[in-house]
């Protein structure tokens, strides 16, 4: 049995909510990201045409500027903010992306869903007290 973690609105604007398994592997409730889709900014417009390694080049220099901020966020939420960032639908996957993470020293993968900084020490644990916090502000209001 896992642990549930409450969160607040993912890609698209529907809510979700995610577990961490005894391996500390994150999934979202219906499963797991679908690694092999295509992260969209909207439903109308095509994938880009930029070549596919310049658009990983910025995303990860703005998933970088977003990880200086956020310090630790879901692969999910990380892709969200890249993609919205970026204003177009990239022509990469999931795990395209994850695979560039992982590559890329600037940025350290645990549990093959959460992304931090490779500075941050037990980035699960971080996320964690993150989503508690934001749990106890909103029972507060």
């Amino acid at each position: 049995m896992g642990r549930r973690i409450r969160r607040g609105v993912e890609i698209f604007g529907k809510t979700k909510k995610l577990f961490q398994d005894r391996e500390g592997a994150i999934r979202q409730e219906s499963g797991t990201l679908p690694a092999d889709s295509f992260p969209r900014y909207d439903l109308e417009t095509p994938k880009s045409n930029e070549s596919r390694e310049k658009l990983l080049r910025e995303s990860l220099a703005i998933g970088w500027r977003v990880l200086q901020e956020e310090q630790v966020l879901p692969l999910a939420d990380l892709t969200h903010r890249i993609v919205e960032d970026l204003m177009v639908n990239p022509n990469y996957t999931y795990r395209e992306l994850l695979e560039a993470l992982k590559a890329d020293g600037r940025f350290s993968v645990t549990s093959g869903q959460i992304i931090s900084l490779p500075a941050i020490e037990n980035p699960a644990d971080v996320f964690f007290q993150r989503m508690a916090r934001r749990r106890r502000g909103k029972k507060g209001h």
